[in-house]
């Protein structure tokens, strides 16, 4: 259990305050702020002796649970003039208002060792990182596409272009909230490893 303060830097881009002058608006969640992570690992071992078929195993897991991330939006332009764009935010919305995804993640090893000789041992080991393969997020796409919010779903009425639609939140941008990144997906590993 966390919490995490700060007034920047945000992952996504270089942050230069809204307003140079007053840091003290640009306080709130870190970006690095995870409220929970659970790491839990466990062991299971088998038998040294007894049946040659069901000894010399290992198991092990470690499950891993995190609360999500937070983000800033981006009007995705110099909304305000100042000649620097990719500070700009979304109408007054605050520093780091865009909740991420939680991670889950599972990886599993087995391995059997063997004993070859007096002093010389063979283990053959089965890794699979992120075993049920869940798509965990690592950045987002931020940029709202606007400097201002808009009614999610309600097309706006541009005078030249006619109807324009609106996407997630309201965004025009039609990528804002997608993965920008992602940790990797489900990985298989094989070894064997000879000790003498």
């Amino acid at each position: 259990l966390s919490k995490a303060i700060d007034d920047g830097p945000n992952p996504s881009f270089v942050l230069i305050p809204v307003d140079s002058k007053n840091f003290g608006q640009e306080r709130a969640l870190s970006s690095d702020d995870a409220r929970h992570r659970f790491v839990g690992n466990a062991i299971f071992a088998g038998p040294t002796s007894g049946n040659y078929l069901l000894r010399d195993y290992l198991l092990s897991f470690i499950v891993t649970l995190e609360s999500p991330h937070r983000f800033t939006k981006f009007a995705g332009f110099d909304a305000n003039g100042d000649i620097f764009g990719v500070n700009d935010r979304v109408g007054l919305d605050g520093r780091n208002t865009f909740v991420g995804d939680s991670l889950r993640t599972v990886d599993v090893r087995l391995s059997r060792a063997f004993q070859l000789r007096e002093k010389l041992r063979m283990e053959f080991i089965a890794e699979a990182f992120n075993l049920l393969n869940k798509v965990n997020v690592r950045f987002f796409n931020t940029v709202y596409g606007d400097s201002v919010f808009h009614p999610e779903g309600q097309p706006l009425i541009d005078p030249l272009l006619g109807p324009i639609p609106t996407f997630k939140e309201g965004a025009l941008n039609p990528a804002f909230g997608t993965p920008r990144s992602i940790f990797n997906p489900r990985q298989l590993q094989f070894a064997v490893r000879f000790t003498f």
